[in-house]
Formats: C-alpha cells, sequence, structure tokens
C-alpha cells in the first residue's frame, strides 16, 4: 500500500507574463491595467493572479528586492559624495571648504535660515486690510468741529 502523504505537492507556477507584470507593477509603479496591457495579459487575467498567495508572496518578495536595490544606490550614491567632498576639502577654494565643513556639521541636513525684514516705516492703521485689484480704499474721516461753520 502506498502513502500519499510521501508525495510533496507540486509547487505553483507563476507564468513568464504574469511575473512581468508583477515586475512592471511594482518597479514602474504602473496601474493593474497598464502592467498586464505591457505584459501582454488582459487586466483581467492580471487581477485575477494577484488574488493567488503565491502571486502575492511573489509581490513581496519583488518589493523587498527594490528596496535592497535602493538601499545599495543609495550607500554608492553616498560614497561618491563623500569622495569628491574630500576632492574639494583638499583642492577646493576656501569658500567651497567651508561650505563642505557646514554641510558635515549639519549631517547633510538643510541649512534652516530665516531672513525677516520688518519695515519700520509703516503707520499703524488699527488693522488688516486688503484691498483686492480694481477696488478702492474708503477712509472714514473724522468730521470737523461744527462751530467754526455757523
Amino acid at each position: 500500500m502506498t502513502k500519499l502523504a510521501d508525495i510533496p505537492p507540486r509547487p505553483s507556477r507563476i507564468s513568464p507574463r504574469v511575473r512581468a507584470a508583477v515586475g512592471f507593477r511594482v518597479r514602474e509603479n504602473l496601474s493593474i491595467a497598464n502592467a498586464a496591457e505591457k505584459a501582454g495579459l488582459s487586466r483581467n487575467g492580471f487581477a485575477k493572479a494577484l488574488k493567488r498567495t503565491v502571486v502575492q508572496d511573489l509581490i513581496r518578495d519583488e518589493q523587498e528586492r527594490m528596496a535592497q536595490d535602493v538601499n545599495h544606490l543609495r550607500a554608492v550614491a553616498r560614497h561618491r559624495a563623500l569622495e569628491v567632498a574630500r576632492e574639494i576639502l583638499e583642492n577646493g577654494s576656501e569658500n567651497a571648504k567651508l561650505r563642505v565643513i557646514d554641510l558635515f556639521l549639519r549631517e547633510g541636513k538643510a541649512a534652516t535660515e530665516v531672513n525677516v525684514s520688518v519695515d519700520a516705516r509703516q503707520t499703524d492703521r488699527g488693522g488688516y486690510e486688503y484691498v483686492r485689484p480694481g477696488q478702492r480704499l474708503v477712509e472714514v474721516l473724522e468730521p470737523e468741529s461744527a462751530s467754526g461753520a455757523a
């Protein structure tokens, strides 16, 4: 008598077109319809394939690979930037050296300079006024004393 439990289940296959569509969806951030069209699938066929757990696992794997690729590219770019900074510190002008040192001290964060300019010549008008384009500004004048008009 044979035991059926000894036979391992056949792994689920994912067609090359579905693999390509998943790649387009993850790597190029395409919609389901555009990724399916680019891979040569129908939109409904790709949407149906996306419901399979094997395809969902493939999507997670592809996202992890993409994140690793991005981290690798970021590390390469950081290394190249440090090489350029070292070259500037060795051969650059004094102004360029000061900028590189400032950048290192701020740890790559943007400078947060705030320039405030206040015009001291303004007179207090008693509040906020906004005049729309084409609108006339009407000022209310206090009446002169009535004793001089008689």
